[in-house]
């Protein structure tokens, strides 16, 4: 049990990366932000300078009396899909967020054998994306059992139409339960896929080499790559 603990929270500190320095509680640290790039369709393209979103991130410190934070949070914005390759978007849908992350700091995220991948879902209505919380902490979940018992506490429900969120929206208290530790850095990086089939795609569902997918039966890597975290080619004239 220990060793799928360990395994699980190198999947989980991938947001950790993603969101910049998670567990930060001074003012201004550990921002960041990424531009994410539209990945053309087949055939020849349109060059384009503009990126179709971002991704930004700041350290959020946790307020006693008020729903955990996880350290930190995490905005997208996405552009809008005007159907006009010199101006990419995304159109209205059902999309996950895949992050990729390796075992140590300095580690392969491909080849390691404890590189991992965490899926965040999110959709488009109306232009306006929500990112999708963790079940077993989303107060607005059909049946929620969070915060009774031992279960863990609630988070906050989830921004409609926002598409921001927290460490503990998204992940839980998963990472301190894998004996993670304050500012400890890894490396990670993220695609945008669609999400044909949501009901066996949700947020938490992970891909850890040497064990496969959490759970089997997660769909969350079949849609296709329509987005990733960087910087696009441009022409040289």
């Amino acid at each position: 049990m220990k060793s799928r603990v360990i395994v699980l929270g190198t999947a989980l500190v991938a947001c950790v990366a993603f969101t910049g320095n998670a567990f930060a509680q001074a003012k201004g640290a550990g921002k960041s932000s990424i531009s994410i790039i539209k990945v053309p369709a087949p055939g020849p393209t349109t060059p384009s300078p503009k990126a179709a979103g971002s991704v930004s991130s700041k350290p959020v410190a946790t307020v006693v009396g008020k729903p955990p934070t996880g350290g930190g949070s995490f905005a997208m914005k996405l552009a809008k899909d005007l159907s006009d390759p010199a101006k990419p978007g995304f159109a209205d849908g059902n999309y996950v967020l895949e992050i990729e992350s390796a075992g140590t700091p300095t580690g392969d995220v491909v080849n390691s054998p404890l590189a991992a991948a965490y899926f965040i879902t999110l959709s488009i209505v109306g232009q306006k994306c929500t990112l999708h919380s963790l079940a077993s902490v989303a107060p607005d979940a059909p049946s929620p059992t969070c915060g009774v018992g031992p279960n863990p506490a609630c988070a906050l429900p989830e921004g409609i139409g926002k598409c921001s969120a927290t460490i503990y929206q998204v992940a839980g208290n998963q990472l301190a339960a894998a004996g993670l530790v304050a500012n400890q850095p890894f490396g990670a990086r993220f695609r945008i896929r669609t999400n044909p089939t949501p009901a066996s795609c949700k947020t938490g569902d992970l891909f850890v080499e040497g064990l496969g997918f959490q759970p089997p039966s997660t769909t969350c890597r079949n849609g296709a790559v329509v987005g990733v975290g960087g910087v696009a080619l441009g022409t040289t004239s």
